[in-house]
């Protein structure tokens, strides 16, 4: 929609509505949400379970979330404190560890609500999709600092293959969990890292034969 002077004030087709969103009903809806997934799993979580655990009417959750999709998407990523900060020790193989180990050790809650979360998307294309646009883009983006870092520090080489160092770790972790009916620990962490993030130093050329003595 546009005002007088023509300016956008809205997107088309939705109504004005005249009162801000409390950001206050936000946080306890997004609270409710990841309590719930670590209490009950996805399969069993309601909007209307959401909206009694937030002490909010059923309206005010549809009002901000159309679905519960939507809803547990944004709560794991911006709720459930599932993003670690990207590390800048000045090595790859030392801010790969750091980062995948905090991401393991999240708080306990959050921590059985990605595990709830992780274990429905192989069979829920809706749920894998609103997943990778929103907290495996967002973990991704962050491997991918770590990535781009250990190339300017020579590292990797220049022509490493950047998206695919990016995915491969967070790849990793999750099919460790479905294959395994178990969440990953630092071995399989130190295991990954090992493989895939140990730069190998050269070991100094060996003398020619005719230089022996």
């Amino acid at each position: 929609m546009e005002d007088s002077g023509g300016r956008l004030t809205g997107e088309p087709g939705r109504p004005h509505r005249g009162r801000p969103r409390d950001p206050g009903v936000d946080e306890a809806i997004l609270a409710a949400a990841v309590d719930l997934l670590a209490e009950a799993g996805y399969a069993r979580l309601t909007m209307e379970q959401v909206a009694a655990r937030a002490g909010v009417g059923k309206a005010s959750v549809y009002l901000r979330w159309p679905n519960k999709v939507a809803l547990v998407a944004e709560a794991i990523q911006h709720r459930s404190g599932v993003i670690p900060e990207v590390p800048d020790t000045g090595s790859l193989r030392e801010d790969m560890l750091a980062f995948l180990r905090a991401l393991l050790r999240g708080k306990s809650a959050a921590q059985r609500a990605l595990a709830a979360v992780t274990g429905e998307i192989a069979s829920n294309p809706e749920l894998q999709k609103a997943w990778r646009r929103s907290v495996a883009g967002t973990l991704s983006a962050c491997v991918r600092v770590i990535v781009e870092h250990a190339i300017e520090r020579g590292e990797l080489p220049a022509a490493s293959d950047v998206e695919l160092l990016s995915l491969l770790p967070l790849t990793l972790l999750q099919n460790w969990r479905l294959e395994h009916d178990q969440g990953p620990d630092d071995t399989v962490v130190e295991r990954i890292v090992n493989q895939f993030y140990t730069p190998v130093i050269a070991s100094a050329p060996s003398r020619a034969a005719g230089d022996e003595r």
